[in-house]
């Protein structure tokens, strides 16, 4: 968060009328505008920016280790607790809005972001994964 530390800033001069001058006005208007959010929530607003990205990289059963440190490269380095925990407010949030990630292949939902706990009939990636190891590797 920046502070400007000009105390003439600080002090807005009055008119006759006892009201701040629209001069003062205008700054300490520009000065609210420059505020930045705090840390935590400049990497919320970047994760949610990625969140499609790695919604459809996690549908390509990429790691989500592989993508933590992909995130860390890209100057958003986060736990895995911390990115489990932005991925799961995440889908929240979305299922909550009604709104998906689609496959950037086939244009299919993603499963991880519908809501499946009320979906009838439809499919998840984990179910469709053989609970079997033996028919894991061959496929059926």
């Amino acid at each position: 968060m920046k502070i400007s530390n000009q105390t003439s800033a600080l002090t807005p001069t009055h008119d006759d009328s006892g009201t701040i001058a629209s001069v003062d006005v205008q700054h300490l208007i520009e000065q609210i505008d420059e505020l930045q959010p705090g840390k935590q929530r400049q990497k919320t607003a970047q994760f949610q920016k990625l969140y499609p990205a790695i919604e459809r990289a996690l549908g390509r059963d990429v790691p989500q280790k592989t993508v933590v440190a992909q995130l860390a490269i890209m100057g958003l380095p986060v736990s895995m607790g911390g990115f489990r925990s932005l991925l799961e407010a995440e889908r929240k949030q979305r299922i909550e809005r009604g709104d998906c990630v689609f496959c950037e292949h086939c244009g299919s939902v993603l499963p991880a972001s519908i809501d499946t706990s009320g979906a009838k009939g439809m499919s998840t990636l984990a179910s469709l994964v053989p609970k079997n190891p033996a028919q894991r590797e061959m496929g059926d």
